[in-house]
């Protein structure tokens, strides 16, 4: 490391980080002090690389006197500081190295885009059952679009983590879908992605993703549409992933070779006497 320029420990230190296996982003960090040796130079990229990982992993952050969490995603990002919470309708300032809330203030009307506010408030209950039901560890978020070419859209972002230190393994799901209404239609387009790591005696990573597009019913029944969609769209996504791995085992297996080129098993054991008995009488 002591032979590249500042910029160029940086870029590695920040491709690392960033490819971090779900849930081992500190160790990885511990593993890269000790390597680098220069927190000085850590601490002037530490602000890009934490922000930039947790906007892109979607990682949730408690909020101040409240019993839920908000997502972190460039959809409710305000300024690299600042993300909006879509269920109290306040702005939440973040210590991103931290992952932690500092501050809360009000939401300006421009950010909260009140003209899908309904929408929103309905899509929230819905998505937050079926995030509920259907997963041991999940959180979700609506927002209204910040971007002026999508203002009348709606985001659902929703993730879910589990870490198995004990048993040598983490993974993470993660989708994000944008919502828009057309008369009485609601077009649902988005992508699914998930994250494994398996890492006894070995280092194995799943890295897979999927999109999907659909049309639903709107109306007042819009929200238990998409919910129907996802149900499909999400449990398809995870049946192919259960039968690849399935699969992938059995691919494995043919790779080892039973027996050398020979067909012969080797007798270790024997050959290491010999080897013994001949050292020894030299």
């Amino acid at each position: 490391m002591s032979q590249l320029s500042p910029d160029e420990t940086l870029r590695i230190v920040r491709h690392f980080l960033l490819s971090s296996p779900p849930g081992q982003f500190e160790d990885v960090l511990y593993d890269i002090r000790e390597l680098v040796a220069n927190d000085q130079l850590l601490n002037t990229g530490a602000f890009d690389i934490f922000r930039t990982y947790n906007v892109e992993q979607l990682i949730p952050v408690e909020v101040p006197n409240q019993t839920y969490k908000v997502i972190l995603s460039k959809y409710n990002e305000v300024t690299p500081q600042t993300y909006l919470d879509p269920v109290s309708d306040q702005v939440l300032t973040v210590d991103h190295v931290k992952g932690q809330v500092t501050g809360v203030s009000p939401a300006s009307s421009d950010i909260l885009n009140n003209s899908l506010k309904q929408k929103k408030d309905k899509l929230v209950k819905a998505i937050q059952k079926y995030v509920d039901d259907h997963y041991l560890s999940g959180i979700s978020s609506v927002f209204p679009s910040q971007r002026d070419d999508q203002k009348g859209e709606l985001i659902i972002c929703i993730t879910a983590s589990k870490f198995n230190d004990k048993n040598f393994w983490s993974g993470r799901w993660r989708s994000v879908y944008r919502v828009s209404f057309a008369d009485d239609k609601v077009k649902v387009s988005g992508s699914m992605k998930v994250n494994c790591h398996y890492y006894e005696n070995g280092n194995v990573q799943l890295n897979t993703s999927k999109e999907h597009a659909e049309t639903v019913d709107g109306g007042d029944s819009f929200a238990d549409n998409i919910v129907k969609m996802l149900v499909k769209a999400e449990g398809n996504f995870q049946t192919q992933i259960d039968t690849s791995c399935a699969n992938l085992n059995e691919t494995f297996k043919s790779l080892r070779r039973p027996l050398p080129m020979t067909k012969t098993l080797f007798d270790f054991a024997s050959s290491q006497h010999k080897l013994a008995r001949e050292f020894g009488g030299n």
